[in-house]
């Protein structure tokens, strides 16, 4: 008689998943996590102005660089801009925080990763 061991995936709707990690999950993960996650990234986008204002930001900056690095002419106006330096800070800062935000998300999110199936022959 063939002895057929386990499979090592379960057939799930949304795709196969390892069988450990799934049990494991099942007995540990906070799906409620994930909507925490969702707030805090609102909250994290509404201190920082939202994605537009970092993508206006990253255009400015640009715009001034050109200027001063390349010799272009003023597309941004002076009265509505501090240094160049302290743009680019102002700029790193709001990065920092996305990034910081992100990567407690990343954290919260690779438990699920884990799922992927490792099949074996």
């Amino acid at each position: 008689m063939m002895h057929i061991p386990p499979a090592s995936f379960r057939v799930t709707p949304y795709g196969d998943v390892d069988t450990k990690v799934l049990d494991s999950l099942r007995a540990s993960y906070d799906t409620a996590q994930l909507l925490n996650l969702v707030d805090r990234l609102d909250a994290c986008l509404a201190e920082i102005g939202g994605v537009g204002s970092i993508r206006e930001d990253f255009l400015r900056l640009h715009g001034m660089a050109m200027t001063v690095l390349e010799g272009f002419p003023l597309t941004v106006a002076t009265s509505d801009v501090d240094s160049i330096w302290a743009q680019a800070m102002a700029l790193q800062e709001d990065i920092s925080a996305l990034c910081s935000c992100l990567q407690a998300g990343s954290k919260h999110v690779a438990p699920l990763a884990a799922l992927a199936p490792d099949y074996q022959d």
